[in-house]
């Protein structure tokens, strides 16, 4: 795909255009900086009828008055208001009124502005069209990849985990990385695995954090180091469910946002679904341990029965009952349920001391305790931001700043398994020894 550039359009036989200004003598890259479109105009002061990106072609009649140098303060001046506006490059038309004027080179080469020799004989609607071929190319070829990488993201979502398959997808056509910010603020999945740093991380949960607080759909491109980050909102500003952030050197392009806002809408589409699915079954799986509780039959499509038997009814009763005595005992003691041979490691008589190391970071800023605690009940909910802030009593966001405070003051990575692990062990021995 050929991008429209100075350096193009110079290599371009047939236009028989010609560099004035050394390449050694302007910014880097500026022969290489890609042309928006091609505009003509004689006017002292073009910059109201400019976009960025543009070349500017001109006969130089501006420059044939008294003073030789056009209305406004010279030839600086006018170098100086294309900069201003974002000007790539100058074109001069030769031979229609003179010759390129030395005083303007000079001025092109103190403002950093390539200025090129347009010989008589060429059009300046010749190089307008050239460059605006090689836009429309551009822009056809970066449509056509929109199309291959929606039909590629489509594929995707049938797959069993669609949502996850879909935005990995996603993160390999952009080459960025990309990630699904929870309705609570809080990263959840990142493509490529372990593609964020912990700077990162921060910065994109707090800016998630803030749109969502806002309740509304939105926006948001910051810059984080060398890369730029761009956010966007999941589901209805009544009902947001999340945050996909994508990061990468520079900017997406328009065809790119395309495809990410459709990604957007998948995502959104899943959620709902799943959540929708998730309070389905858990409805079934309460109706049908209710109706086996009661002793009722079930009948199936073809008219089948099916229930328990008096030996599994009472199987039943004394399953519940052994998992209401459980609850019972868990509530009333820190000590787990269940201990076998590897957390009987905790009752070593070394483990206070090693878990009061691990936490002293943790202690030294919460004199109180107040992020173990909040930590402990995160964990021991495993990771659910939701049920955690229920059990906690405060908001989901309170919580998520809390883990955020914590995973700093630790030095942990509380997504990690491992780390997670640690700290939960640490956790239980210390609010033991307390208890």
């Amino acid at each position: 795909m050929a991008v429209p550039t100075l350096r193009l359009l110079l290599a371009r036989r047939e236009l028989g255009l010609g560099l004035l200004t050394r390449e050694d003598a302007l910014p880097l890259g500026a022969l290489d900086a890609e042309i928006s479109w091609v505009h003509s105009s004689d006017l002292a002061d073009p910059g109201p009828f400019l976009i960025p990106g543009q070349l500017l072609l001109t006969a130089g009649t501006q420059f044939s008055g008294a003073s030789g140098a056009g209305d406004g303060g010279g030839y600086d001046a006018y170098a100086g208001r294309l900069v201003a506006h974002d000007v790539v490059g100058l074109g001069f038309g030769v031979e229609v009124v003179s010759g390129t004027p030395p005083p303007l080179l000079d001025a092109c080469l103190r403002a950093g502005l390539p200025l090129i020799e347009v010989p008589y004989r060429t059009p300046f609607i010749a190089i307008a069209r050239y460059a605006a071929d090689l836009v429309a190319q551009q822009q056809y070829a970066r449509n056509t990849w929109a199309l291959s990488a929606q039909r590629a993201i489509s594929l995707a979502a049938l797959r069993p985990d669609g949502l996850a398959a879909t935005l990995a997808e996603l993160a390999r056509q952009l080459d960025r990385w990309v990630v699904l910010v929870n309705a609570a603020g809080a990263v959840e999945r990142v493509f490529p695995a372990r593609a964020l740093t912990a700077s990162t991380r921060q910065v994109v949960e707090a800016e998630a954090g803030r749109m969502l607080a806002a309740r509304r759909r939105a926006a948001s491109t910051l810059a984080e180091g060398d890369a730029v980050v761009s956010l966007q909102t999941i589901g209805a500003s009544d009902r947001l469910l999340g945050v996909l952030a994508h990061g990468g050197p520079g900017d997406v392009d328009q065809a790119a946002q395309h495809v990410v806002t459709g990604v957007v809408a998948l995502a959104g589409l899943a959620l709902y679904q799943g959540r929708a699915l998730d309070s389905a079954r858990s409805a079934l799986r309460a109706a049908l341990l209710r109706a086996l509780d009661d002793g009722e039959a079930l009948a199936s499509e073809l008219g089948a029965l099916s229930g328990l038997s008096e030996a599994g009814a009472a199987a039943l009763g004394r399953a519940r009952a052994g998992v209401d005595a459980a609850i019972r005992r868990s509530e009333a003691s820190t000590e787990p349920i269940v201990r076998g041979p590897l957390l009987a490691a905790l009752d070593d008589e070394d483990a206070p001391r090693r878990a009061a190391d691990l936490l002293a970071p943790l202690t030294a800023r919460d004199p109180q305790g107040t992020l173990g605690t909040t930590l402990l009940a995160w964990l021991e909910h495993n990771g659910v931001y939701d049920a955690a802030a229920r059990a906690v009593g405060v908001h989901r966001h309170t919580l998520t700043a809390r883990i955020r405070a914590a995973e700093r003051a630790l030095g942990r990575d509380l997504e990690s398994f491992a780390d997670r692990a640690e700290v939960w062990a640490a956790l239980r021995v210390t609010t033991g020894a307390r208890g």
